[in-house]
């Protein structure tokens, strides 16, 4: 009888989504059927929320999943603009998509394959 414990598939996801963040990269995005989950990266972060052009930039409140990395989901949206709030300061990570809101200041990009 093997008596190794197995992981779920969650537990399996949660831990590349560690080891890629663990490799210098700030934060990612994992698409799902119905919604978007945004990681992000903080050693020093007390409080992590995101605000999106897909609902008018209202704050969502990360939630620590373990060690630096703060989650949080919202709907699937083709396209939106992003930014996080880490302690209360507006922060652009490093981004592979950029856009400029109507005040001039970048913003991440998210937009889905095609």
């Amino acid at each position: 009888m093997n008596n190794t414990p197995s992981l779920s598939l969650q537990s399996l996801l949660l831990i590349i989504i560690l080891l890629t963040l663990g490799c210098a990269q700030q934060h990612s995005v994992q698409v799902h059927d119905d919604s978007l989950s945004f990681y992000y990266n903080d050693t020093k972060a007390k409080e992590v929320f995101l605000a999106s052009s897909a609902d008018h930039f209202t704050y969502h409140p990360a939630i620590k999943e373990s060690g630096d990395v703060w989650q949080v989901t919202i709907p699937l949206n083709k396209e939106l603009s992003y930014f996080y709030i880490i302690d209360g300061k507006v922060t652009i990570p490093d981004c592979p998509n950029t856009v400029l809101d109507d005040f001039g200041t970048k913003n991440c990009f998210y937009v889905s394959a095609l």
